[in-house]
């Protein structure tokens, strides 16, 4: 199922719907995003990084995750970084056998339209798909509003020299916000 990125940003419990999800594209800052709003959702969930590499160099480990239980939490969520076409058979093995009790996040650089793996999430039912292209001059003027809420002197000047100065690039301005907050402890831009 093709999930909007825009839509997700805004209501990560979109996400609760699907046993698997994949985070593709471009935009790095917005993935980045997501990735902390998926953990901060399902924090009740027992959270497991890995790189795609770690799974292909140890065949059972993603089974042992997946099949073994914890004693303090029941529900497992699984994220798996860097993912091409290689994972496909681990991938179409967790689409067979859908569970409720673990969520699998991959996360992808750019996928061509011929992509395997992409071409599965977007046809199957239990699988969600987000695709993560570049900002827009607007959205990241929405993104630096929403981020500095609350602030005196944000005006439309001072969004597009921040804009201006990260290049257009989310991740880079999402540095500059952290900045700004540190900075203007009282919430005044001077």
């Amino acid at each position: 199922m093709i999930l909007k990125s825009f839509i997700i940003e805004k209501n990560i419990s979109i996400l609760d719907k699907y046993s698997l999800a994949l985070i593709y594209g471009e935009n790095i800052g917005l993935k980045d995003d997501i990735k902390i709003e998926i953990k901060k959702f399902f924090k009740e969930y027992e959270q497991i990084s890995f790189d795609q590499n770690e799974i292909l160099k140890n065949e059972q480990l993603l089974n042992e995750q997946l099949n073994n239980i914890s004693l303090f939490s029941k529900k497992k969520l699984i994220f798996i970084n860097e993912v091409s076409d290689k994972i496909k058979k681990k991938i179409e093995q967790i689409l067979e056998n859908p569970d409720l009790n673990f969520k699998v996040i991959l996360f992808a650089q750019n996928l061509e339209k011929k992509s395997v793996i992409r071409g599965m999430f977007e046809k199957g039912k239990n699988a969600g798909i987000v695709a993560c292209y570049q900002d827009t001059h607007r959205n990241l003027s929405e993104y630096l509003r929403k981020k500095l809420e609350g602030f005196v002197g944000l005006n439309q000047e001072v969004i597009n020299l921040l804009i201006s100065n990260s290049g257009m690039d989310r991740k880079t301005l999402s540095h500059e916000i952290d900045k700004i907050k540190a900075l203007f402890l009282d919430k005044k831009i001077k």
